[in-house]
Parts: C-alpha cells; structure tokens; sequence
C-alpha cells in the first residue's frame, strides 16, 4: 500500500470497490432516468387511450421504486465513505425518488381510469428528480 495511501483516514480511503460503488451510482441513475421515461409514457398512453392502470404497469412502477430504493443505498454507502454531493438538494432528490412512488400508489385506488394518469404523472416528475439528482450529484 502507498505510505500516501496509509495515511488517510479509514472512511476517506479510495479503494477500487469504491471506485465501483461511485460507477454503480452513475448507471443506475442513468437506468432509473431511462426506466421513468419508459414508464410515464406507458402510464400517460393508458390515460389518453382511458385505460385504468394495470397489474403489469404497477408491478413496473414497484421495479422502479426498487432501483431507486437501490440508488439510495448506494449513495448512503458513499456517504459514508466521505463523497459528498457537489449541491446539498441531491439529498432532496434522492428522498423524493424513494418517497413519491409509495405515496402515490397508496393514494389512488385500482381499476379507476384516471389511477394512469396519476401514476403516469407522478412518474414523469420522477424523471425530472432523476435527471436534477444528475446534474446535482458528483462535483
């Protein structure tokens, strides 16, 4: 190990499953953008066609909610290892994405056609979080 190495503290070392975690943030933030779009459009096109939202939509949205719960995770486990987020509001972002979901589908009912828009709505707003969560991320 480099004697430069040796002399940071424990929680500020960079070790190369560090490096990976800090790559494994970037993906799955560039996934969940990607994933969000997808599903607001598929819940937007059940709204326009007035279609209630369906099993399989709902279960996208519960995938979606994962790899932000996933995101989360990982970004606390940066956290603790001394990266910071180059603007205080990624900590915002990160919050919403895990919070929005959940609240949203315990709010609006089932087999109600505007239950797609909402849900197609919230996941739109999602993008957007994702995409600010993005720019607000590493300095």
């Amino acid at each position: 190990m480099p004697a430069a190495a040796a002399a940071q503290p424990p929680q500020v070392r960079r070790t190369g499953a560090f490096h990976g975690m800090i790559a494994l943030h970037a993906f799955l933030s560039r996934v969940i953008m990607l994933y969000t779009l997808i599903g607001a459009g598929w819940g937007l096109l059940l709204a326009v066609r007035r279609r209630p939202a369906s099993d399989s939509y709902r279960t996208t949205l519960l995938i979606a909610e994962g790899l932000f719960a996933v995101e989360a995770l990982v970004g606390i486990v940066l956290l603790a290892g001394g990266r910071r987020p180059a603007d205080l509001l990624h900590f915002l972002y990160g919050l919403l994405g895990v919070a929005v979901l959940p609240i949203v589908m315990g709010t609006v009912g089932t087999g109600k056609r505007r239950d797609s828009l909402w849900l197609g709505l919230a996941t739109l707003f999602l993008f957007g979080v994702a995409v600010r969560a993005l720019m607000t991320g590493a300095p």
